[in-house]
């Protein structure tokens, strides 16, 4: 998020930013979830950072959208007090700062003639911790967000999208993803480990 905000942000209002969301992360859907009757009341917390430094303004930003993907799933209830289940969320933005901001400048300055593309790699750790279970379920996942601006060439694939969109989507995609990881495994503390993309 931050990387391609960076390109926005410092390249003038009149050249065009499209966000895509990469490509291969899209193996569940709501469809394939076993809805709980009721479904299990959890605590989330959420923690952004960039780099491996924490950005606890972009914090309520992640929460909302894990949230709402959790609503609709109806295997867990995000709740606040002390469920007795914990779902601690952390999302790692890595992407080449220097970069970002010598894209956004180059942007400006030359109307978008001269287009850029950014890359930000999104690292998704999820912790799910229950009451009298000494090992949490913890989910490991990477997805990412290609951002271009003025006339660089954009990906083969997928459709563009506004920033906010495209993050909504990947954090999306990021929570289907464990939850189905998490039913599959039968609820058993394990360590999900991230699946290579199929990039193109």
């Amino acid at each position: 998020m931050v990387g391609c905000l960076l390109v926005a942000l410092v390249a003038s209002g009149c050249v065009s930013t499209n966000a895509y969301v990469e490509n291969g992360h899209d193996k569940a859907d709501f469809r394939e979830l076993k809805p709980r009757t009721p479904p299990t009341p959890v605590k989330v917390t959420a923690e952004f950072r960039v780099n491996g430094d924490q950005r606890p303004e972009v914090n309520q930003a992640v929460f909302n959208e894990i949230v709402r993907v959790l609503q609709r799933t109806q295997v867990l209830q995000p709740v606040s007090g002390n469920p007795g289940a914990s779902l601690h969320v952390i999302v790692d933005d890595t992407v080449d700062l220097d970069a970002a901001r010598h894209n956004g400048l180059v942007n400006g300055l030359t109307e978008g003639m001269t287009g850029s593309i950014t890359k930000d790699e999104y690292h998704f750790t999820y912790t799910m911790q229950t009451a009298g279970v000494e090992k949490p379920q913890t989910g490991l996942y990477r997805h990412a967000m290609i951002t271009v601006s003025g006339r660089a060439v954009p990906p083969s694939y997928g459709q563009p999208h506004s920033l906010d969109e495209a993050f909504s989507i990947i954090v999306k995609q990021s929570v289907l993803e464990f939850l189905s990881d998490l039913q599959s495994m039968g609820d058993e503390p394990v360590m999900i480990l991230p699946e290579t993309s199929d990039e193109k």
